[in-house]
């Protein structure tokens, strides 16, 4: 493990990140409740992403050691578990211990491979597989300035601004096992007017511009102020990030649907980054923010008509946080089949949203707690039938990966090999082109440009090599290579490619309506060549808690619940009916970061 992984790992065993103490897992036990002949034993287990190997290395009494090292597993989640589940493994020298919560599937092949070898290295299974990890029943009651319910990207900015803002002691609760929810596994797009990195690219942008298109690409939906808000403060929270240790890349790019090329990347790989960034911050923070994990807030607690704290369970056991101010960041409902079946009678009438229709988000996140707490206490709730679906699902699953959609110089071709849709479109106009399309799924089609070599790490720290082993990918040398291992008509593909090229060349003019004037395209040309299936996924609902641009709740008649604050895909009115790519991590940061500061000084 790094060593970053290694002291994360450490802190989220001790009191920092949950129940367990320190000393209880430190002298869990000495030495295993097995001998072992000693060694390096190795096996192979399916992971969540893919096949990976375990090596266990034990001396006659201990397990010395466990390398995982060989895992595709998802950044900030997948990844976080098997250091969190090894480290367990080590403290209590057993595999009798929990999954981590949220990453149950990556959890259990750590643990499987690890017994599988210390079965090979003739260990006693039933006393390594015997139930050693416990947490404490007894009732638990914290008392907070500022207490966080949800410990995603908004969450922990308003932890951490609250800090900033003079709060002594903030308490972040997280009903998964570890933090970021869906920020951890976004593209970390960030959208924002710059003009100093647009300005170098020959960008031109506004404030103005970035408002008319987010309300434009909401269908107008878009309560105006809350908009404004966004849009002329998402700067100043690239600016706060960087302040904080977050490096972004100096090219601005396009995420899928933003409509026009303000998207902030992190120069390190996918929203995993800001949350790398918090947690540093968290720990550095003298121990005014503490975070529990397996967590999950049941309720809001009133006195005097407001908000002053909350009950939370924890492994069975009851918590009571008396608080000077709540601020609910629990994130969307968009993995709730029953509800955003309930509340699907907007955009997307003509879907069923069943469990035919993947989730981008974390399922165990995004249930809409939040939202049901909310209403417990009159808050009010708008824009629920606001659900976007975005064209970058994986089949079977609908997470977001292998390659993404966002950025320049790919094409979309249905199952023929034909383009069927500006790619720049709006996610809802992407989309429902592609429930058109034949079986309701389409090929996106990229090249060199994209990967320039089989190792090249893309934005969500996947390389093709990965990719390719995994199955998810097609390469071909050629496009008639291509055509023949996806199926497609090599005729029609390559005449969808030459199209796309004169169109970048300025030659012809798309008669789907591809913007064409900017300096990232390029023309697609030469192998190789590499196509990946997508379909439609649930990947965020916009309506929510409704707020004030002070990210304080408001109840139906407009006034505001007292001690009450929202932020991030839990609130409504910020992106109507459709949200913009890569205005998500910018209303996250805008909006957390607001709610934090206010919830600190009860403005």
């Amino acid at each position: 493990m790094s060593m970053h992984t290694d002291l994360l790992a450490k802190a989220v065993l001790a009191a920092f990140f949950g129940v367990a103490s320190a000393a209880a897992t430190a002298n869990a036990a000495a030495t295993a409740p097995s001998t072992f002949k000693p060694g390096v034993y190795e096996a192979t287990v399916n992971g969540h992403n893919a096949p990976m190997t375990v090596k266990v290395t034990v001396s006659k009494n201990r397990i010395e050691k466990i390398d995982y090292s060989k895992n595709l597993e998802t950044i900030g989640v997948g990844k976080v578990a098997l250091d969190l589940v090894s480290q367990k493994v080590l403290n209590y020298q057993s595999t009798g211990v929990d999954a981590v919560t949220g990453a149950t599937i990556s959890s259990f092949a750590l643990l499987q491979g690890v017994r599988d070898c210390l079965k090979q290295a003739g260990g006693d299974m039933k006393a390594l597989s015997q139930k050693v990890e416990k947490h404490p029943a007894v009732e638990k009651t914290y008392k907070a300035d500022v207490v966080i319910v949800g410990g995603g990207g908004a969450g922990l900015a308003a932890a951490i601004a609250a800090e900033e803002a003079g709060a002594k002691h903030i308490l972040v609760l997280e009903k998964l096992g570890f933090l970021g929810g869906s920020t951890n596994v976004s593209e970390g797009a960030l959208n924002a007017v710059d003009p100093v990195r647009q300005g170098k690219q020959g960008i031109e942008d506004s404030v103005q511009k970035f408002y008319d298109q987010t309300m434009k690409g909401g269908h107008n939906k878009g309560t105006p102020e809350l908009v404004k808000y966004l849009t002329s403060h998402s700067m100043d929270e690239v600016n706060w990030l960087e302040g904080l240790g977050v490096k972004f890349k100096d090219e601005i790019g396009t995420a899928t649907g933003a409509l026009w090329q303000r998207s902030h990347y992190p120069a390190t790989p996918s929203g995993n980054t800001y949350i790398r960034t918090f947690e540093d911050v968290i720990k550095n923070s003298g121990g005014r923010i503490q975070v529990l994990t397996d967590t999950k807030v049941t309720d809001l607690i009133t006195a005097n008509k407001r908000v002053t704290g909350v009950m939370a369970e924890n492994f069975g056991r009851k918590i009571t946080v008396d608080a000077g101010a709540v601020v609910i960041a629990t994130g969307g409902f968009g993995a709730n089949i029953k509800m955003r079946q309930e509340y699907n009678t907007g955009v997307w009438k003509e879907v069923k949203l069943d469990n035919s229709i993947g989730c981008t988000n974390l399922a165990k996140a995004a249930q809409g707690d939040g939202l049901v707490m909310a209403k417990k206490v009159g808050a009010e709730l708008i824009g629920l039938d606001d659900i976007q679906i975005h064209p970058c699902g994986t089949p079977g699953t609908g997470l977001m990966e292998n390659i993404r959609t966002s950025g320049r110089n790919r094409i979309f071709v249905n199952l023929s090999g034909e383009r069927f849709v500006n790619e720049g479109a709006a996610r809802d106009v992407l989309a429902k082109a592609i429930f058109a399309q034949p079986k309701g799924t389409y090929w996106i089609v990229v090249n060199k440009l994209r990967y320039p070599s089989p190792d090249f790490v893309d934005a969500n720290g996947a390389t093709i090599r990965n990719m390719l082993a995994l199955g998810s990918v097609v390469e071909g040398d050629t496009l008639d290579d291509l055509a023949k291992k996806t199926g497609m008509d090599p005729a029609k593909l390559k005449a969808s490619v030459e199209g796309y090229n004169a169109v970048v060349e300025g030659k012809a003019k798309d008669p789907l309506g591809f913007l064409a004037n900017n300096a990232a395209d390029k023309v697609l040309d030469g192998g190789p060549w590499y196509a990946c299936r997508k379909v439609p996924t649930v990947h965020h609902t916009m309506g929510g808690i409704r707020i004030n641009v002070k990210a304080q709740v408001l109840d139906a008649e407009g006034h505001v619940i007292p001690g009450l604050y929202a932020a991030g895909e839990v609130t409504g009115g910020i992106h109507g009916s459709n949200r913009l790519g890569g205005n998500a991590i910018a209303d996250v940061m805008v909006f957390g970061r607001t709610a934090g500061t206010n919830a600190a000084t009860l403005k």
